[in-house]
């Protein structure tokens, strides 16, 4: 819990309207993590995963927890790449903005040219493209029945 020098966390806070039934974007819980669909669907498939526990730093989580998270991570992002074939998938955990374990996965694809770079070299109002609500939807459940086939327990809300 917070104290009144540090300042709420975002992600405990997203978490919490996960928890809630009012995150629009969330695809499913998984042992360790929370999946949504990212804001930056100029990299279509675009995911982010929240570790459930509120830490700020990899080796500060238990290391069964960080090792768990982790096969959790390498599986959505393959179940990511099963669904929109990317060039290449980018793992990113930085923590720089928001100080909570959080894994962002990026597929890239060939046809971008910024390819070789980092995702961030692209202004954020070119990334940040919404899809129309039927591709988001029919993506999220796309995604939703990869992670059921890799993840039997995982809780996949109904749609």
């Amino acid at each position: 819990m917070a104290d009144k020098t540090t300042p709420p966390c975002g992600i405990c806070a997203m978490i919490d309207r996960i928890k809630g039934g009012k995150f629009p974007d969330f695809i499913a819980e998984l042992n360790s993590c929370y999946v949504i669909l990212g804001d930056q669907q100029f990299y279509r498939g675009y995911c982010v995963l929240f570790a459930k526990i509120h830490a700020t730093e990899l080796y500060l989580m238990p290391a069964d927890t960080a090792r768990a998270l982790f096969d959790e991570m390498r599986l959505t992002a393959e179940a990511i790449a099963a669904i929109v074939k990317p060039w290449k998938m980018n793992y990113e955990c930085l923590g720089n903005s928001i100080p909570h374990v959080h894994w962002h996965l990026l597929p890239r694809y060939e046809s971008d040219e910024l390819r070789h770079g980092p995702v961030w070299l692209r202004p954020e109002a070119e990334r940040k493209v919404p899809l129309d609500e039927n591709d988001r939807r029919a993506l999220m459940e796309s995604l939703r029945h990869q992670l059921a086939l890799r993840f039997p327990d995982a809780r996949i809300p109904s749609t």
